[in-house]
């Protein structure tokens, strides 16, 4: 009996030890925790040096109307009141801040692979000299990813890339000459003439951000589709609409390649 009761408290105080030896182990590893927070009472110590799995990114496309590029200058170079064209130089206070007065962000465009690409200095983008007509917005999109031309990858542009080429200054077209010269300079050869009379029409960017999709919608009591649709940039004057991807424009491809 006595030596029953040795080995009990022989027990008992074998497992008070080994107990508050676990309770001052586990104090000391939950302080080590870098958020100090522990979820139970099993405590998991990370390995000093964690294996990271590398997680593999879609590439990002760019933004559908966001400018991410200096200030690019309009073109203006006049000034105007309410009612006429005035000095640029002496321009009232309540006209005071126009484009043509300030001529804030320059332009720079420069021609490559001869005469068939156009290289934006400010943006970084490439534009393709010519266009392609009659096309509706699919096939636009299809055509321009398509594009095999001087080792780059060609896509539709975003509505503030194809705005970034419009040169307020001039109409009609509402383009920088660099975009319809020939190979020499010119902008009156036939070729030059002919390039111009194309590109001041309507050209396809990139959709439109409320119409995603193809969707039915209930108009007047009744269901109807509602097609999708995507911005539209004229030439003529510069000029932003928007219409039905189902319609027929122009499309010229751009190239954010290196």
């Amino acid at each position: 009996m006595r030596n029953t009761i040795i080995l009990l408290v022989i027990s008992i105080l074998t497992f008070c030890f080994v107990s508050c030896g676990e309770e001052e182990n586990a104090t000391a590893r939950i302080q080590k925790q870098p958020n100090g927070t522990v979820l139970n009472r099993t405590v998991t110590v990370r390995p000093e040096k964690a294996v990271k799995i590398p997680m593999l990114k879609k590439p990002s496309l760019p933004p559908v109307n966001t400018q991410t590029w200096p200030m690019i200058a309009t073109g203006l170079t006049k000034c105007y009141d309410n009612t006429k064209e005035i000095d640029c130089s002496e321009v009232p206070a309540d006209f005071d801040g126009q484009d043509g007065q300030k001529r804030y962000g320059t332009r720079s465009l420069v021609k490559e692979s001869g005469n068939e690409i156009v290289y934006d200095n400010v943006t970084k983008l490439r534009w393709t000299k010519r266009i392609n007509a009659d096309l509706n917005w699919y096939e636009a999109k299809a055509y321009c990813e398509s594009l095999k031309l001087n080792n780059k990858t060609w896509r539709l542009p975003t509505t503030a890339e194809l705005r970034s080429i419009v040169n307020y200054g001039k109409v009609n077209p509402a383009l920088d000459q660099i975009f319809y010269e020939d190979a020499s300079g010119s902008a009156v050869s036939d070729e030059a003439v002919d390039m111009k009379e194309q590109i001041s029409g309507w050209f396809w960017a990139t959709k439109h951000v409320h119409f995603d999709s193809e969707t039915d919608v209930e108009v007047e009591g009744e269901t109807k589709k509602r097609l999708a649709s995507s911005w539209i940039i004229n030439f003529y004057d510069g000029f932003v609409e928007y219409t039905s991807r189902y319609n027929k424009y122009n499309v010229r491809c751009v190239s954010s390649a290196n």
